[in-house]
This record gives structure tokens, sequence and C-alpha cells, in this order.
């Protein structure tokens, strides 16, 4: 059997942003519990995660930087709080044109270029762009206690995103693989 590996591809926030939302991810863990958010750093999916065979890691590179070459940085705006209730509390990005144009460019590339379509449980459903603050771990019956512990705290944020991240499973926790820059041919 050949070896494979979990990856996703996300957008990463500034340092700055990924240390904020990494605090508030902690917040929630120490007084509340949830901890398996704290398994990845702050972004948003652009891809679920999927396996790739570790011997074509070289193909799912040169796509990706392919791609990210045509795409121009753009700014990514956070806004407040939002849910999908009760089982998942984000930071919500605001779904601008540029974001939504990144998404569905680069799932048909995927999809045409690797023949890798999404793992979405419903891949009909829209984009909806979040970064999470707890999930998995939490139970519906918290959910209302972090929600009303957060609604009146304003957060927003801006960054540039500037490139696409590659993020591989690393036995229990997502790190930075690679980073590809938009604009830019990454030369391997």
């Amino acid at each position: 059997m050949k070896e494979q590996s979990l990856f996703f591809i996300a957008l990463l926030p500034s340092r700055a942003i990924q240390e904020e939302i990494m605090a508030m991810k902690q917040y929630i863990a120490d007084k509340w519990g949830p901890r398996h958010a704290l398994n990845s750093p702050a972004h948003i999916t652009l891809q679920p995660p999927f396996s790739w065979p570790v011997e074509r890691i070289a193909d799912l590179y040169q796509s990706l930087s392919t791609f990210a070459s045509r795409v121009r940085p753009f700014w990514v705006v956070l806004n407040d709080y939002g849910a999908f209730a009760p089982r998942v509390f984000f930071v919500k990005p605001e779904l601008s044109p540029q974001i939504k144009t990144l998404f569905t460019q680069l799932k048909k590339t995927l999809e045409t270029e690797l023949q890798l379509s999404s793992e979405r449980k419903n891949a009909e459903q829209p984009f909806h762009p979040h970064m999470t603050l707890a999930h998995k771990d939490m139970p519906p019956t918290l959910f209302d206690e972090i929600w009303n512990d957060f609604q009146n705290r304003p957060y927003y944020r801006t960054f540039e995103a500037r490139s696409l991240t590659l993020l591989e499973w690393k036995t229990d926790h997502w790190v930075v693989r690679e980073e590809f820059p938009f604009g830019q041919k990454k030369i391997r």
C-alpha cells in the first residue's frame, strides 16, 4: 500500500491575528473544555482534509504553485463571530468577491489537474469561510454559554492574504508544510 499523508489547504492570517485567535481558542479550552480547535493554527479552510500519496507530493506542489502564481494578494476582513449552531463557533471573515473567486478557482483547479474533489459532506453547499474557535468536542449544551460570553466583544481585523498554505497532519496536530506565495512561481 502506498504511503499517504493527510493535508488541507488554507489561508492563514498575519502572525498577530494568529496569536489573537489562538488566545481565544485557549480561553475557550481553559474555561469550558473544548480543545480540538487548538490542533491547528488560525486559518480559513479552502480545501478540507484530503489524503495524498507521498510519492506524488511534487505534483501537488506544482499545481498549487502554478495556481498561486496567478492570484493577486487581497485583503480579508474579519468581522465579529458566527456559528453553525450548536456545534461550531468561529471568527467570521466577510465573503468578499476575491475570497469567493479564490475558493471557486482553487476547487476547479484541484478537480481538473489533480482529480481531487471536495470531501465536504455536501459538496454543493455554498462556501462559508470561517476561523474556528471551537467545534468537534464542544457539547451543544455549552454553545449558548460560549456565544453569550463572546457576543459583546467586538472583533474586527484585516489582513492581506499573500499565499496559499498547505498544512499536514503530524501525530496530533496540523503543521504548515508549505506556503505558495500569490503572484510568484515557487521553484523547487
